[in-house]
């Protein structure tokens, strides 16, 4: 499992393979959004993505977003975040060329 961490205004995608990572629970906060996606859920969560369903915006509720994502291996898991990124980078072009860092290494 890893999280993925999504900022739209200062646009980077920062990976965290350390399940414990603080900055998680750091940013955990009641109005977060945060997309779990597993391998039962993952076309439905693609879907959303195509169709738009998610909006970016440099506004508070709209300006970032977490990602759990829990497939059946880490390279996969990783490969899902280029994904997503191609997705959102379609309508949001900061998103298109944004960074993706790692911040943790977790056991990966």
């Amino acid at each position: 499992m890893i999280k993925v961490y999504v900022n739209y205004p200062n646009p980077h995608f920062t990976i965290h393979l350390d399940p414990n990572c603080s900055e998680f629970q750091k940013n955990e906060n009641s109005g977060q959004r945060v997309i779990s996606i597993r391998v039962d859920n993952l076309g439905d969560e693609l879907l959303k993505m195509i169709k738009q369903k998610y909006r970016f915006a440099a506004q508070k509720d709209f300006n970032d977003m977490w990602f759990v994502i829990s497939l059946d291996s880490i390279d996969q898991e990783i490969a899902l975040v280029h994904i997503i990124q191609l997705l959102f980078g379609k309508r949001y072009s900061p998103l298109r060329d944004a960074p993706v860092k790692k911040h943790c290494d977790g056991d990966w």
